[in-house]
Order: C-alpha cells, then sequence, then structure tokens
C-alpha cells in the first residue's frame, strides 16, 4: 500500500491532465500546416476580389525595321512606280493601357464567392481535424490511465505474491511445507513481474504517441476528469447541423451551386471599357516620326459573345448539376450514418455502465476471496497454488474494473465530440 501512495503522488502532482494536453495540441503541426493552407485561401480570396478592379498595365516597345517603311504609287502603264518614305525604321511606342470588365455573365462574382467559400471551408477542415485529434488524444490518455491502474493492480498482486513468498519460505523451511509449493509461488512471481514489464512497455508506447499528437514530452498523465453529456435528442440535433465535417459538407454544396452559376455565364456576352494613353516617335522622346501623329491614345468597348461553342457549355452544365445531385445524396448517406454511429455508441455507453456495475461486484468477491485464501493458507487449509490463482484473480479483477472506468469516460468523451468540436469545448473546458 505503501509503495501505491508513493506512485500515485508523482501522478497526482506531476501529471498532465487532458484538458491542458487538448490545449497543447494548438502545437500539432498538422495544425499549424492547416493554419497555413488558411492563410493561403484567404491571399487568395483577396487575390480574387481584384478581378472587379480595372487593371492598369504599362507597355513600352521599340523596334528596329530591316527597311524603310514605303509606300508605291500606282501611274499609268509603263512608267516605274516611285517609293514614297511613310515612317522610319527606328520606332518606339509607349502606352498605359486600361482595361475595366464592366459585364462578365457573372462570372468574376462567381468566382469571387466560390474564392470565399473555399477559404471558410478551409477554416471549418482545420476544426474538424482538430476534433479527430482531440479523439486520437482522448483515446490515448484513457489507454495510458487504464495501463496505468493495470500497472497499480499488477505491482499489487507482485506485492501480494512477495509476501506469500517470505511466508512460504519459513513455512518451507519449517517442513511444513514441500518444495513445490514454494517453487509454485516462486513462478507465480516471475510471471507477475514479466506480465508488469509488459503493461509498462504499452504504457510507454501509448505516451509516446500522445506525446506526438501533442508536440511535446509526455512522461505522465493526471486523473481522468468529469463529463456530463446532455440529452440524447440534443447531441443528435446539435451533430446534424453544427458537427464541423457536416459544415464542410454544407459548404461544398454551395460550392456546387457556384459552379452551376460559373457554368452558366459562358452562356452570356462579356463587356469591357477599355482605353490607353499611347504615344510614339523615333526616338525615346517620343514626339512622333514625323509621319504619323505621335499620339496615338484611343478609348472603347470590347463586347465578346460566342454564338456557338459545339456544346460545350452546355455540357459543363450538366456535369456541375450531375456533381451537386452526387454530393446532397452523399450528404444524406453521411447524415444517417452519424446518427448511426451516435447510436451504437449511445448503446455501447450503456452496456458500460451495467459492465462496470458488474466489475464493481467482482472485485469486492475478489477482494474478499483473497483474503480468506490468505488466511487459509497461513493456517496450512489451501495451497500456493490456490492463494496463486486468488492473487491474480484480484489483480484481473481490480485491472478490468479500471478499464471499464477508462472506457466509459473515453465513451462520453467521443460521444460528446461527435456532437462537435464546440459542443465537447462548451462542455468539457466549462467544467475542467
Amino acid at each position: 500500500m505503501r509503495y501505491i501512495v508513493l506512485v500515485l503522488i508523482p501522478m497526482l502532482l506531476f501529471g498532465e491532465d487532458l484538458a491542458t494536453l487538448l490545449r497543447s495540441l494548438d502545437q500539432n503541426l498538422l495544425l499549424q500546416s492547416k493554419e497555413q493552407e488558411i492563410v493561403a485561401k484567404k491571399r487568395l480570396f483577396e487575390a480574387t476580389k481584384g478581378k472587379n478592379y480595372p487593371s492598369l498595365d504599362l507597355k513600352a516597345t521599340a523596334t528596329m525595321l530591316k527597311d524603310d517603311p514605303t509606300a508605291n504609287l500606282h501611274l499609268p502603264i509603263g512608267t516605274m512606280p516611285p517609293a514614297i518614305k511613310m515612317g522610319k525604321r527606328e520606332n518606339f511606342d509607349a502606352e498605359i493601357d486600361l482595361t475595366y470588365p464592366i459585364f462578365s455573365g457573372f462570372a468574376i462574382d462567381s468566382l469571387i464567392k466560390r474564392s470565399k467559400l473555399e477559404y471558410e471551408q478551409s477554416r471549418l477542415q482545420k476544426s474538424d481535424l482538430k476534433r479527430k485529434l482531440y479523439m486520437k488524444v482522448i483515446s490515448l490518455y484513457t489507454t495510458v490511465y487504464s495501463l496505468n491502474r493495470q500497472l497499480l493492480a499488477q505491482k499489487e498482486a507482485i506485492n501480494a505474491t512477495q509476501k506469500s513468498y517470505k511466508k512460504a519460505k519459513g513455512f518451507y523451511q519449517a517442513q511444513t511445507i514441500n518444495l513445490a509449493e514454494l517453487s509454485n509461488i516462486e513462478a507465480k512471481l516471475y510471471e507477475l513481474k514479466a506480465g508488469y514489464e509488459l503493461l509498462k512497455s504499452k504504457r510507454d508506447e501509448a505516451l509516446e504517441m500522445l506525446s506526438y499528437f501533442v508536440n511535446k514530452k509526455i512522461t505522465q498523465i493526471g486523473s481522468l476528469p468529469k463529463i456530463d453529456l446532455p440529452s440524447k435528442d440534443n447531441i443528435t440535433k446539435t451533430a446534424l447541423n453544427n458537427r464541423e465535417d457536416i459544415l464542410v459538407l454544407k459548404k461544398l454544396l454551395e460550392i456546387d451551386s457556384v459552379d452551376i452559376d460559373l457554368a452558366k455565364s459562358k452562356n452570356y456576352p462579356t463587356l469591357a471599357l477599355v482605353g490607353a494613353l499611347k504615344t510614339h516617335g523615333d526616338d525615346l522622346k517620343f514626339y512622333g516620326d514625323g509621319y504619323t501623329n505621335p499620339n496615338k491614345s484611343y478609348i472603347g468597348a470590347a463586347l465578346n459573345y460566342k454564338l456557338f461553342d459545339g456544346f460545350e457549355t452546355k455540357q459543363k452544365i450538366e456535369v456541375t448539376k450531375a456533381k451537386r445531385l452526387a454530393r446532397i445524396l452523399y450528404f444524406k448517406d453521411y447524415q444517417n450514418s452519424i446518427k448511426a454511429t451516435l447510436r451504437s455508441k449511445l448503446l455501447y455507453l450503456k452496456a458500460l455502465k451495467s459492465e462496470l456495475r458488474a466489475k464493481r461486484g467482482q472485485l469486492k468477491a475478489q477482494n474478499s476471496y483473497y483474503k480468506l485464501t490468505y488466511g487459509r493458507f497461513i493456517n496450512h487449509l489451501a495451497s500456493s497454488d490456490e492463494l496463486s490463482r486468488a492473487i491474480a484473480a484480484k489483480a484481473v479483477a481490480k485491472a478490468s474494473y479500471h478499464q471499464i472506468e477508462a472506457k466509459i469516460f473515453e465513451q462520453k468523451a467521443l460521444i460528446l465530440l461527435e456532437s462537435s468540436l464546440k459542443k465537447f469545448s462548451k462542455y468539457f473546458f466549462t467544467n475542467n
């Protein structure tokens, strides 16, 4: 018992509690990577909004013709047409072009809306990733907790077996039991020690994975925090309307609708205002070349309307509609799977609670049986084999009880996370 207290004190004082570990998930590299993706999507959204603004381009060209530009006059037959010089070989042009989209068939508006939805979708995907990481951390935390309790039960069994071995050794020296009984207890002691090392290895493996997810070294954990579940209807309703992966699918449906509008935009003409400040010359002063005027500025409008494209636009519209319909069917099936999963988890939780009550009774009975058997062994009324089995059974019962205890906590936490990350955070962090 003294050993158990010494083991538990460091766990309670220095173990990382679950709330702290979940908050540490902000350091997870996958979440940090997702955050950078969100930054990129936001920048892309801002860049797409620029399509609604006019564009201004500066151009400068310099050309050197092989021959002087000339024009031939058509004279009576038999007369050699004279060549008249019409420009210079050196030409320099500078212009500032302005293009302003007046109407794009709603294509630009659709592109901007799509970009915004993708940015919002990326943020929701990060929340859903965080929810799934919470699930992994909680499962690992409860695994470590369960293994810690199994280690304590195993250590109790080792201490009890050592105590029994010491008594048995005295009995053997007093020649009240034979060597076989003494060896039986000794063999059981080695078996328990081997089991202890195996459990310790599993616990360290779970701690290593826990350290990976929170991106810091975890060597010990605390106790199981309190979790209260809302009503079944509340959980299901929240999951179907507010769970992060459901919201991601809703965003994808919105994107599909925008893709339909984007495909339809090809059926409309596009209209743009164009203009330029342009000057020309035979040197960099741009004073003209003596043949044409230096100022070639202009303003106008550009209309583009595709009369026939081989039914390409029509087919693309049908493709986007079919894609959205497929997503709708998938979405409905996904909702059904969530309801089924929640029903299954709630039923499993109910079964675990019943099992815990049974394990509590079993542990109480095994404790009584061990005390009775140990007393009988001291009085030479029970064999060493019977005592070893009683010690092992007590350890198994205690480990099983705490395993179910951990599973109940894990199941409650996972049910809350099946509802939504927001719901889980509200119920968990408020009470812990």
